[in-house]
């Protein structure tokens, strides 16, 4: 077809496997999907400080993090995220299931794949914001800068691009923050030296 190019099929294909999996799986599936990672995320969050200090005790795991406070946290936060995750992908197709095989199957799924439509232009928008931001203008890539679908999306590209922010939010940093903060009381900071400052002796009472 004149005037199209590889990209403008490698987006119609993105487009198409995410709405074929959204109507196979249908619009209830795919968002309990999406809120068990936002239900595994919690409770990875809220737990990790407790499962912190046992992942120090696992053999391989405490050779490999050695003693640094910020990543067995991490690995605590993995661990329970994966679990979590585990234990809600095994009930979110049961009610899904159930969904498909009642009367409003036909249009949990059609809706789904109304869905995955939109999710698939959303990774493609996201692309290209990237590509933007990785590649200078003066250097871009022909095939992509004369693709039809570049100039299709390129307003909700600048309007998506304009709601992203450019700089961590401030309320992710303080998670951060607090998260680390939780780790058995103990900083990875270079203030940390184990050695305490003997209180400032008051000198105003000596004659």
């Amino acid at each position: 077809m004149e005037g199209f190019t590889l990209v403008d099929g490698g987006v119609a294909v993105v487009v198409l496997i995410s709405a074929i999996l959204a109507y196979s799986r249908g619009f209830v599936r795919e968002v309990l999907s999406i809120a068990g990672w936002i239900i595994a995320a919690v409770v990875a969050y809220v737990l990790t400080p407790q499962v912190e200090p046992l992942v120090k005790e696992i053999p391989v795991v405490s050779d490999i993090i050695g003693g640094s406070c910020v990543l067995s946290l991490i690995v605590a936060f993995a661990i329970i995220f994966a679990v979590a995750l585990i234990v809600v992908s095994i009930f979110t197709p049961l009610f899904s299931g159930m969904i498909q095989q009642s009367a409003i199957g036909g249009v949990d799924q059609g809706i789904g794949f109304l869905f995955g439509v939109a999710r698939g232009l959303l990774l493609v928008l996201i692309a290209f914001i990237l590509y933007d931001n990785i590649f200078p203008a003066g250097d871009r890539l022909e095939i992509v800068e004369n693709s039809k679908s570049r100039a299709v999306l390129s307003d909700s590209q600048a309007r998506l691009a304009e709601m992203l922010p450019t700089e961590v939010p401030t309320w992710l940093q303080d998670r951060y923050e607090s998260f680390v903060g939780t780790c058995g009381g103990v900083s990875d900071g270079p203030s940390d030296t184990g050695i305490t400052t003997p209180p400032a002796t008051d000198n105003s009472s000596e004659t």
